[in-house]
């Protein structure tokens, strides 16, 4: 019989697959493409939430299954493990327990919930393997619930993490398999009876772990010394191989798990050198291969005689693919005929890809396509495998329509294509008929076939073990798909029409309060913290998240939210540079900025200082003009009312002034020499020094003075000491003026924040800082009583702490959690947009936020923190600094002019918001803005107790040959609006015009309408030359 002729009677022949929309995929979350294991997918999926690598070291992103589009805020970031994280793992059996792995051998289990209106998650268990190294590869036992095997060097232990008290560490593995070499990957039999593994040695081992710590069967995979993989295919005696040959070539491999001396069949696929992440559903039998670095997905038909592998009609994801996982069966949209989703991971987010076969009638359900399916509930416990028992777990019906469901669970999950033809079904009843009281149980119908019923969704702690039970339900898991409905408003009815019963999951989402109230169908009345049920069910549509709104509530839609950065042409940045210093004091900024001048340290004794000028861009070279401080630099700042005046501290104790030539200094011979010195008999170990924003002559430094640590006002007029301040407890990390310069605040390492007099130097108030020793950093956000503290918290996690100035014994009004990179955090604040940006030494990624400064006595929202774009650039960057709000071009909407230094380089960066009207004045962006460039008050006045109550001097920004947007909008007359704006409108043009996008409605059609005549088939499916007339099944 031929291979084409086997090929022929498969049912899944046919299937293709195709990519996400990008309004359905995952974006604006920030995905890591670097896997620190070969067999780490990047991404995992259980029915209630997506768990991807982040960015951050050590932390897992979380996000609702049903929350699609630019995501933003509806991330959560685990911060999992202080190293970089290798694998992790959902229960199949609990879909709000994650497991994770950690570079230094260190697992850990954790409860995801929400509560109120925010995702938390909860570390229950920590498992230390003892290896020390990464933990390469997790896996969750089949059929029991509470058994997970780790791979870590050349060990595999299998864990018992159930029944254990909350907090605690296990320490000794229930069985430890001992391999001679590196184990490249493991995979559970699907009874969970056997283990298989993949070493460095280049062996395939199937291991019995309850009979023996030795392998019972021992075979050679494949040759080549690249990673292998071996997959289990599903609960037949048969594995698949991925590896490479001794010619460096990829090929796979069948083999029988009862003789391992040779494959049954093998396959050379090419000489790429991408890592294939074999994904195997075995309801399907068919095996997914997505590697590495490609866009192409191949896969393959697995039967149980030869051929044993035959390949489909490979597919495109949408970009190169660094990491795939399947979502779980129950979020399939059955009645689509879509029989398997994966989820793939590249650098722009995480896109869904659907793999349809196409079927002439989308009525009814194709019961041939969809076998009975492995439910939630697991075969047995932990302690009852461990005892060697074996008992498979209980399948279900994907059938939405099975018998045993109430009508309104059919309806809330029937998901067939709206069609103008098709009669309309019987008016649905509301969810507040139907629901059935706490008191009752609803009525299951049983199907002939006996099985466990679900684990109610309420997930319990992970110490608490829930015992399956054996009576008779449905197949269907009418519990989960209850729970899963259960939190849809009472005032929302289920429509009667098939294009709005289509649209019933997107009109009626879960709201995060109804998910915690929702109770489960059971009589266990335990008190547990409440989890999510699924965000999307059998046939769902997933809901659409907005950047600024999401499932856990709107937030303020920023002005900012759509934040460009673009580099200016190269030929505007500073590069080529050598010698530049990466080494100074966490204090010290890195990079000063004026209009004239650019002032960087460099390499090398004395405390050099680079000084470049700004209208001089271009390759510096190895000479840089500088100064030199004959003592290390601790601190520099330009003098914000006189560009030629920079002032210096070094560790001679010594504050130096220098004037810069208006032409600059001479690249052959350095100065040496500073126009003033000033310094103090106590004066020690100057950790900054800060001009005052609006008094001119008046300079502010911190030091340590010997165990006493001490802030200085200096009259730089006159070069003397007006005002020292002390009373801090160790070394003042930090400090910053208020916008009328008559209050210090001041972070310190005794973990205090405090605010000064800087009239009188009194102590006005004091409060706790963050929870660290590291360096932090303070500023004063504008004319507003808020205080942005950056720095530290618990566990090395980087945190915006934000107080009220009228009361920081109460401690921190608002706070957010970051990440736990080493880097410390250097805040940039801009007054007239209120958005906050967060650099740090080493990152590639600049956060921004815009700040609620609104008086903590009228603030009513929930969060002060809204995110908007961040800066994303391929290189590490040292520090950023901004030139004065006068010298952008506000032609071009740009909002602030960033100086961004590498350790190579200035780059020269344009931050601006898009605007359709760039013609005309953006009054609501730039409003008339502070002079920082001129003061207020003399130093003599300022020391006097005068001057301070005057207003700062205040410019317009708008060019005289600019018409400003709010003149413009008063003196043009009104319009009625159309619904459809200009997005919508190219859009729609777009795909009107183009050929190939009607081609691809014309099969997206074809699967989703229901059944038609065949006049109408004939125009909506596209004649492809794939699928022949007497290859489609009925």
């Amino acid at each position: 019989m031929s291979r084409r002729f086997l090929a022929n009677i498969s049912k899944y022949r046919n299937a293709v697959g195709k990519a996400a929309k990008h309004e359905e995929a995952y974006t604006d979350i920030k995905p890591s493409t670097n896997a620190t294991s070969d067999t780490s997918q990047l991404v995992k999926v259980s029915q209630s939430w997506i768990a991807y690598k982040h960015a951050s070291l050590g932390t897992v992103g979380i996000l609702p299954v049903g929350t699609v589009g630019r995501v933003g805020d509806g991330v959560h970031s685990l911060n999992a493990h202080g190293t970089g994280i290798s694998d992790w793992e959902f229960s199949p059996f609990d879909p709000n327990i994650l497991i994770t792995g950690s570079d230094n051998g260190e697992v850990k289990v954790w409860q995801i919930s929400v509560e109120g209106e925010s995702i938390s998650t909860e570390l229950t268990v920590t498992i230390a393997t003892g290896t020390g190294k990464s933990v390469d590869a997790i896996a969750h036992h089949p059929s029991a619930h509470g058994i997970v095997a780790t791979a870590s060097n050349n060990l595999v232990q299998i864990w018992d993490y159930t029944e254990k008290t909350q907090g605690s560490t296990i320490t000794s593995a229930s069985h430890t398999l001992t391999h001679p070499n590196a184990v490249f990957s493991m995979s559970w039999k699907g009874d969970g009876t056997l283990l298989a593994t993949t070493c460095k040695d280049t062996l395939i081992r199937i291991f019995d772990p309850r009979l023996q710590d030795t392998p019972v069967q021992t075979g050679q995979g494949p040759a080549g010394n690249r990673p292998s993989r071996v997959v289990w295919l599903g609960e037949r005696d048969l594995l698949f191989t991925l590896g490479f040959n001794k010619m460096r070539e990829r090929e796979n491999a069948v083999w029988s798990s009862s003789d391992l001396s040779s494959p049954l069949e093998v396959k050379r696929l090419d000489s790429s050198s991408g890592l294939s992440l074999p994904l195997y559903d075995e309801d399907t039998s068919i095996l997914f291969l997505p590697s590495r670095g490609e866009s192409i997905i191949r896969w393959m038909e697995v039967s149980d005689s030869a051929p044993f592998l035959t390949e489909g009609i490979a597919f495109s994801a949408q970009g190169p693919v660094a990491g795939a996982a399947f979502f779980p069966k129950q979020l399939l949209k059955v009645m689509q005929t879509e029989i398997i989703r994966l989820l793939t991971v590249n650098a722009n987010g995480l896109w869904p890809i659907n793999v349809n076969v196409p079927r002439r009638a989308y009525l009814d359900f194709h019961s041939d396509l969809y076998p009975e399916t492995k439910s939630a509930v697991p075969g047995l416990e932990a302690s009852e495998w461990l005892q060697g028992e074996n008992k498979p777990v209980p399948r279900m019906s994907l059938d939405p329509g099975a018998a045993g469901k109430p009508e309104w669970i059919r309806r809330a999950i029937w998901t067939s294509p709206p069609k103008e033809s098709s009669p309309a079904p019987a008016p649905a009843p509301t969810y507040a008929q139907k629901q059935p009281s706490p008191s009752q149980t609803t009525p299951i119908e049983v199907k002939p076939v006996a099985v466990s019923p679900q684990i109610p969704q309420t997930s319990a702690p992970v110490s608490q073990a829930t015992k399956p039970c054996t009576e008779s339900v449905s197949t269907a898991s009418t519990e989960s798909i209850t729970a899963g409905i259960s939190h849809l408003s009472t005032s929302h009815t289920i429509p009667a029409s098939p294009k709005a019963e289509n649209a019933l999951p997107v009109s009626a989402p879960a709201t995060p309060k109804a998910v915690v109230d929702n109770k489960p169908h059971s009589a266990s009345t335990q008190a547990v913290k409440s989890s999510p049920p699924p965000s999307t069910h059998a046939g769902a549509t997933p809901t659409r998240a907005s950047p600024l709104s999401s499932r856990f509530g709107a937030q303020k839609a920023s002005r900012f939210r759509f934040l460009t950065f673009k580099p200016y042409h190269i030929s505007e940045h500073f590069d080529n540079m050598s010698g530049l210093s990466i080494s100074t004091a966490p204090e010290c900024s890195m990079i000063e900025v004026n209009p004239k001048f650019l002032a960087l340290p460099l390499h090398g004794s004395g405390g050099r200082i680079g000084i470049l000028k700004t209208n001089e861009p271009g390759r510096v070279g190895n000479k840089i003009p500088s100064l030199v401080c004959s003592s290390d630099l601790t601190g520099f700042k330009f003098d914000p009312f006189n560009h030629n005046v920079l002032v210096t501290a070094s560790d001679d104790t010594k504050i130096k002034g220098w004037i810069i030539p208006e032409d600059g200094i001479d690249q052959e011979n350095d100065v040496t020499k500073p126009d003033w010195v000033l310094s103090a008999p106590t004066m020690d170990k100057i950790s900054l020094v800060l001009f005052h924003p609006r008094v001119r002559d008046v300079l502010l430094s911190a030091s340590m003075d010997r165990s006493d640590p001490t802030i200085r006002l200096w009259n730089l007029k006159t070069q003397e000491e007006k005002l020292a301040i002390k009373g801090h407890k160790d070394v003042i990390f930090s400090c910053d003026f208020n916008h009328q310069g008559d209050k210090i605040v001041s972070v310190c390492r005794d973990k205090k924040i405090r605010i000064w007099s800087a009239l009188t130097g009194e102590l006005i108030r004091e409060g706790l800082g963050h929870d660290s020793l590291r360096s932090c950093r303070v500023l004063w956000l504008g004319e507003s009583d808020v205080i942005a503290s950056v720095g530290f918290g618990r566990g090395s996690q980087r945190e915006i702490l934000l107080y009220d100035a009228n009361d920081l014994a109460k401690g921190p009004i608002d706070s957010k959690k970051m990440d736990a990179s080493p880097g410390i955090l250097v805040p940039h604040y801009d007054p007239d947009t209120s958005v906050l940006g967060i650099s740090a030494r080493g990152d590639r990624v600049m956060k921004h936020f815009e700040i609620d400064v609104t008086s903590p006595a009228t603030f009513s929202g929930k969060s002060r923190f809204v995110d908007v774009a961040s800066l994303e650039q391929g290189s590490l960057q040292q520090d950023v600094a901004y030139l004065p709000k006068r010298y952008c071009n506000v032609k071009e909407i740009e909002l602030a002019k960033m100086y961004r230094l590498t350790y190579n380089s200035v780059e020269v960066i344009r931050v601006s918001v898009p605007r359709n009207k760039k013609e005309f004045f953006q009054d609501d962006l730039f409003p008339d803005t502070v002079d920082v460039e001129t003061p207020s008050v003399e130093a003599a006045d300022f020391f006097a107790g005068k001057g301070l109550d005057v207003a700062p001097r205040r410019i317009h920004l708008c060019p005289s040959d600019m018409e400003s947007l709010a003149h413009h909008q008063e003196m043009t007359p009104t319009t009625p609006q159309s619904s459809t704006n200009s997005l919508d409108k190219f859009l729609q043009g777009k795909q009107q015009a183009a050929e190939d996008d009607r081609k691809k409605q014309a099969m997206e059609r074809m699967f989703e309408t229901a059944k038609e005549s065949k006049a109408d088939r004939d125009t909506l499916v596209p004649d492809t030359g794939i699928v022949d007339e007497d290859e489609w099944d009925d």
